[in-house]
C-alpha cells in the first residue's frame, strides 16, 4: 500500500494478510516463514476464539523523507496487540499495547488505540499480533496527524449529541415519574441508563473515564452491562405491555427466558473461561430481541393500542443491537453503520417510547374518564332513589330555603365573606351556625357538619408558591359550593380549612355528602404557569346530639374526625361516632 503526502486515511485491513495462531506461541521469527491469506471480505472480523492473530502489511513511501502517520485500531477491548516496526538498523522495533495495560500508558488519550508510526522512505513490512477474549473484530486505517483529529472531532461531536440526547430523556422520564409514580416511567430510564452502561463499556469510554486504572475490571464489565441491559429491556417490557394480564402465556415465557439470562449469567462467571465469558450475553440478544418482539406484537393484536408504538420503537432499537451483536460476533462484515446500529437505533427507541408511554396515559385517562362517569351515573341513580324515599323531608328542607338565603343575603351585605373565595368567613358561619344549633334543638331536626381541611397544603405553597396555593384554595371552594345544595351553607374558617351546615340532614347522609365532596376535590385537576396542580382533602362528620351544650361542642367533634382521617392517610372521610 503506497503511503503518500495528503492522504487523510488508509484502510490497512483491507490489504493486510491474515495468520491465525491456535496455540498463541508462535514468534516473529516463525511467523515470518509462514503463509499468509488475506483477510476474509478485506476485514479480520473472527467472531470469538481463542487464538491469537498475525496481520502483515506492507508500506512504500515512495518519498525521500520520513512520513509521520498515526496507526488508529478501532476495536478497543483488544487484549494484548503487539507490533513490530521496521528498525533503522533493520531489526524489528516491538511496542505493546492493548486493554490489559493501564489506560495511561497509552500513546493517545483516546478510547480506541492510537499509536505513531513513521514510514521511512522506500518498502516496509509491519507486523501485528493480536489477541482477545472478547469479539475479535480489528478495523486498522492509517491517518495522517491532521486528518485524524478532525475526524477525532467529529466523533466527538457525535458522541456528545448521542449521550447528550440520552442523558436528556433520562432526566425528563425521571422527572415525569416523580410526578406521576407511573413505573413504566421508572423502568424505562432503567432501561436508557443500563444501554448507556453498556455502550459506554463497548465503546472505551467507561474505562477512559470511570475506572482507567482498572483494566482487569474493564475487561470483564462488558458481560455483566450487557446482561444487564437485556435484563432490564425485559423487565420493562414486561411492564409497559402489561404482559402478567394481556398475555399471560407470553409473560411466562418471557418469564423463563429471565430466569435463563440470569443463570447464564451466574454460570459464565463461575466457570472463568474468558471466551464463554464475554460471547455468552452477546449471543443470548440473538433469542431476546425476537421474544421481546413477538411479546409486543401480541399484545397488540389482542388489542392494547399502546403496544403500536412500543413495537416500532423495540423493533428500532432491539434490531440495532441484534445487528451490533452480529457485527462483532463476525456474522456481519464490520462496516460504521453495523457496529453502531445499535446507537442508532436508541435513537429512534427514545423517540417512539415516549410516544408509547404518552399514548399509553392518554388511554388510562380516557378510561378512568369512562369508569368516572359510569360512576357518576350510578351515583345519581341512587340519589334519585333516595329523593323518592324523603319526599317529606324535601318538603320541610324547601320550607326552610328560604330562611337560609335571607340569612346568607343578610351576612354578605355585611361584608362577611372570604375575600379569596367568596364563601362566607368564620365569623359568618359562627352566626349562622348558632342559629341553625337553636333552631334544631327547639324543634328537633337534624343538623349535620362538615370540616375539611386541604391535605398537604404547605407543600403546594412549598413548591409552586403561594398564589398557586391561593389557585387551589378557590378552586376547591367553588367545586364543593358547586357540589352542595342551595340550603347547605359553606365557609372558610380557617387557611386551608372550610365548614358545611347541613341542615335536616341525618348523619348517614352527611357522610355520603362528604364522601361525594371528597371524590370531586381528589378528581380535580389544574395547571399553574404551566405546572400541573392537584389536590385531596380530609373530612370529619359529626351531628348535632341531644345533650350538646352549644354548636362550638359539635364543631369540635368534626374537627377531630377531621384528624383523624388525617392520621389514618389522608383524603378520607372520618365520622365521629365511628372512630370515638
Amino acid at each position: 500500500m503506497q503511503v503518500v503526502p495528503g492522504q487523510g486515511q488508509l484502510v490497512l485491513h483491507e490489504a493486510a494478510e491474515v495468520l491465525e495462531d491456535p496455540t498463541g506461541q508462535l514468534t516473529l521469527d516463525a511467523v515470518r516463514g509462514q503463509r499468509f491469506a488475506p483477510a476474509t471480505g478485506g476485514l479480520s472480523s473472527f467472531g470469538f476464539t481463542a487464538s491469537a492473530y498475525w496481520f502483515r502489511f506492507t508500506l512504500d513511501n515512495p518519498g525521500s523523507a520520513v512520513l509521520t502517520r498515526l496507526l488508529v485500531l478501532r476495536t478497543n477491548w483488544l487484549d494484548t496487540v503487539d507490533l513490530y516496526a521496521p528498525g533503522a538498523d533493520g531489526q524489528p522495533v516491538h511496542r505493546r499495547f492493548g486493554d490489559t495495560l493501564p489506560f495511561a500508558e497509552r500513546e493517545v488519550d483516546a478510547p480506541q488505540f492510537v499509536v505513531s508510526l513513521p514510514v521511512a522512505p522506500g518498502q516496509h513490512t509491519y507486523y501485528l499480533r493480536i489477541t482477545s477474549s472478547q469479539a475479535f473484530m480489528t478495523p486498522m486505517e492509517l491517518w495522517e496527524l491532521k486528518a485524524f483529529h478532525e475526524s477525532d472531532r467529529r466523533w466527538s461531536a457525535y458522541y456528545g449529541m448521542f449521550y447528550g440526547i440520552l442523558a436528556v430523556m433520562v432526566l425528563y422520564n425521571a422527572f415525569i415519574w416523580t410526578s406521576t409514580r407511573d413505573r413504566n416511567y421508572l423502568a424505562y430510564c432503567a432501561y436508557l441508563l443500563s444501554f448507556f452502561l453498556m455502550n459506554a463499556a463497548y465503546n472505551g469510554f467507561a474505562y477512559q473515564y470511570f475506572w482507567p486504572e482498572s483494566p482487569r475490571w474493564s475487561n470483564w464489565a462488558h458481560t455483566p452491562f450487557i446482561f444487564g441491559f437485556q435484563v432490564v429491556a425485559l423487565w420493562f417490557s414486561m411492564s409497559f405491555l402489561e404482559s402478567r394480564q394481556r398475555t399471560p402465556r407470553v409473560h411466562r415465557v418471557m418469564q423463563v427466558y429471565l430466569a435463563l439470562t440470569l443463570v447464564a449469567w451466574a454460570a459464565v462467571t463461575v466457570a472463568g473461561d474468558p471466551v464463554a465469558y464475554n460471547a455468552a450475553p452477546v449471543y443470548f440478544i440473538f433469542l431476546g430481541t425476537p421474544l421481546i418482539l413477538t411479546a409486543g406484537l401480541r399484545a397488540w393484536l389482542r388489542g392494547y393500542r399502546a403496544a403500536r408504538f412500543f413495537v416500532l420503537a423495540t423493533m428500532a432499537s432491539l434490531t440495532g443491537s441484534f445487528v451490533t451483536a452480529l457485527t462483532v460476533s463476525g456474522l456481519l462484515p464490520y462496516t460504521f453503520v453495523h457496529f453502531h446500529a445499535a446507537e442508532f437505533g436508541i435513537l429512534v427507541d427514545v423517540v417512539l417510547l415516549s410516544l408509547a408511554l404518552a399514548d399509553r396515559i392518554n388511554l388510562l385517562y380516557q378510561q378512568r374518564r369512562a369508569a368516572q362517569a359510569q360512576a357518576t351515573r350510578q351515583r345519581l341513580q341512587a340519589s334519585f332513589q333516595l329523593e323518592k324515599a324523603n319526599i317529606r323531608l324535601e318538603q320541610q328542607v324547601q320550607e326552610r330555603t328560604a330562611e337560609l338565603a335571607r340569612a346568607r343575603d343578610d351576612a354578605e351585605q355585611l361584608a362577611r365573606l372570604d375575600a379569596l373565595t367568596g364563601v362566607a368567613n368564620r365569623r359568618s358561619f359562627q352566626e349562622v351556625a348558632e342559629r341553625e344549633f337553636l333552631r334544631a334543638r327547639r324543634y328537633g331536626h337534624p343538623l349535620a357538619v362538615l370540616v375539611f381541611d386541604i391535605d398537604l397544603f404547605k407543600q403546594v405553597n412549598d413548591t409552586h408558591g403561594h398564589a398557586a396555593g391561593d389557585m387551589v384554595i378557590r378552586a376547591v371552594a367553588g367545586i364543593v359550593r358547586g357540589a352542595v345544595r342551595e340550603v347547605d351553607f359553606l365557609a372558610r374558617i380557617g387557611g386551608e380549612e372550610f365548614a358545611v351546615l347541613l341542615p335536616e340532614v341525618q348523619l348517614l347522609d352527611a357522610q355520603r355528602t362528604a364522601e361525594r365532596l371528597r371524590e370531586l376535590v381528589a378528581d380535580w385537576r389544574g395547571a399553574f404557569e404551566g405546572r400541573a396542580l392537584r389536590c385531596t382533602a380530609s373530612f370529619g362528620v359529626s351531628i348535632v346530639e341531644a345533650d350538646d351544650p352549644a354548636f362550638d361542642t359539635v364543631l369540635q367533634r368534626a374537627d377531630q374526625a377531621m384528624y383523624a382521617a388525617k392520621q389514618a392517610g389522608r383524603d378520607q372521610v372520618s365520622v365521629y361516632g365511628s372512630v370515638f
